[in-house]
């Protein structure tokens, strides 16, 4: 059966507008370790999730002329708690259904950091390498997909998941405002992995911002 997964599914807020900067030609992504290595359906490294968003983030605030943004592990945390709540209750959502780090203000307020302004980036996507692309469903129950040329389409890669990610992100006007806010210093990404979603997993991704 020939599918088609539509793009990362977002919901963005707290944004402003920037003017792109092309003078900054020389920009790369910063490689980080292990980053190739594919993510399991039932535990996911969060720091290196993180590490690999925020090469992905910075590499675009460099092109638009904007300082990097420093990782926090008050943040990553709280986003991280975020995206695991989303995964459990299958809903893409700011707003949690209890507990102290219910909203994007209490996230910000239990990281630890002293913080003037946030602002936060959510999305969904699938485990599998599929989103936005057609493949086949070779067998569901065992997780086989692949191209309709026959290629094998496995699970994602740390750098994988954060390069589509944060593409989506800079393709919603909302996000991208948020990726390319001036007046933020910090920020901290984590993800949830709900494995009995539609085509063997779902990964709920959250990115928590501070200035």
């Amino acid at each position: 059966m020939l599918r088609k997964i539509l793009p990362l599914v977002l919901t963005a807020c707290l944004t402003i507008v920037v003017t792109p900067n092309s003078a900054h030609a020389k920009c790369a992504v910063q490689r980080v370790s292990g980053e190739e290595k594919i993510i399991s359906s039932k535990r996911l490294n969060q720091a290196k999730l993180d590490a690999a968003i925020l090469a992905q983030v910075n590499f675009y605030r460099c092109k638009h002329g904007l300082a990097k943004l420093a990782p926090a592990s008050g943040l990553r945390r709280q986003a991280s708690k975020h995206s695991v709540w989303m995964a459990r209750s299958g809903k893409l959502s700011h707003k949690a259904s209890g507990g102290s780090s219910r909203t994007l203000s209490k996230r910000l307020k239990s990281s630890g950091l002293k913080y003037k302004t946030g602002a936060e980036n959510i999305g969904v996507m699938r485990l599998y390498n599929i989103d936005g692309r057609r493949f086949m469903i070779r067998s569901s129950g065992k997780c086989v997909f692949t191209t309709p040329s026959g290629k094998p389409i496995g699970r994602h890669s740390y750098r994988s998941l954060a390069q589509l990610a944060v593409r989506e992100w800079m393709e919603s006007p909302g996000h991208r405002k948020n990726i390319l806010r001036r007046n933020l210093r910090h920020t901290g990404a984590g993800a949830g992995i709900r494995p009995n979603s539609r085509h063997c997993g779902a990964v709920f991704l959250t990115q928590i911002f501070s200035g």
